[in-house]
């Protein structure tokens, strides 16, 4: 199996995981760069406690009380051997409503200066309320924007002076891979498959969230769980 290629300027790899009340889980990913040392396994516990009082306070009451927030792991990402670390305390979503169907998320696009075609770095946020629905594919102006923001001041309150001698954070997309490669099946069909990039991951700030106004899916959030 290839190895992934290491990010051209230092970074940890952010993971959120998420469980609702039926037993469905969920989870986001993302990075920040950082200008200091490699972070202790005390400095990831640290940086882990702070994310997770971060989304208590900004990303919690964007979504429905059904899902929580379970566990915040931070790794190191800079060397193949890079330390990590965790806050496994629950926090809870606190929008008030009518809950929404565990697969419905709301798609937050993050502006890189960095153009290309392809895909373009994004989160799936849990779903909020009822009221949050404009109509059945689309989320209201007011969600929109205010989805936006908060994501603006979540990683607001993360970004900054990262714990011991981190040094600044900042939040970050990373990209693994480039161009493809046709392989074959057995039945002589071919289909593209992603290359990694031959040098380092390429690294980008993350200048401006984006709310998308149409409501998203993620069906792996009620597959993973079903028998």
């Amino acid at each position: 199996m290839t190895t992934p290629p290491l990010p051209e300027t230092p970074c940890v790899r952010v993971s959120l995981d998420f469980s609702q009340t039926d037993g469905f889980t969920g989870g986001n990913r993302f990075y920040l760069s950082y200008t200091g040392s490699a972070p202790t396994v005390a400095d990831c516990n640290t940086l882990a406690t702070t994310i997770r009082t971060a989304w208590g306070s900004h990303i919690a009451p964007t979504v429905n009380s059904d899902w929580s927030l379970t566990l915040v792991d931070v790794l190191d990402i800079a060397s193949y051997s890079g330390n990590s670390g965790s806050d496994a305390i629950a926090a809870a979503g606190t929008a008030s409503g009518t809950p929404l169907a565990a697969q419905l998320s709301s798609n937050v696009e993050f502006k890189i200066k960095r153009r290309y075609r392809g895909g373009k770095p994004r989160i799936y946020s849990l779903p909020g309320v009822d009221a949050d629905m404009q109509n059945p594919s689309e989320w209201t102006d007011g969600h929109v924007t205010g989805i936006a923001a908060a994501y603006g001041a979540f990683f607001g309150a993360i970004n900054g002076a990262g714990p011991g001698s981190m040094g600044t954070l900042q939040h970050v997309n990373v990209s693994y891979y480039s161009s493809f490669t046709n392989i074959a099946n057995t039945s002589g069909r071919e289909r593209a498959v992603p290359k990694y990039r031959t040098t380092a991951a390429v690294v980008d700030d993350v200048t401006a969230y984006i709310g998308k106004k149409t409501i998203s899916s993620q069906r792996r959030r009620r597959l993973a769980t079903t028998p």
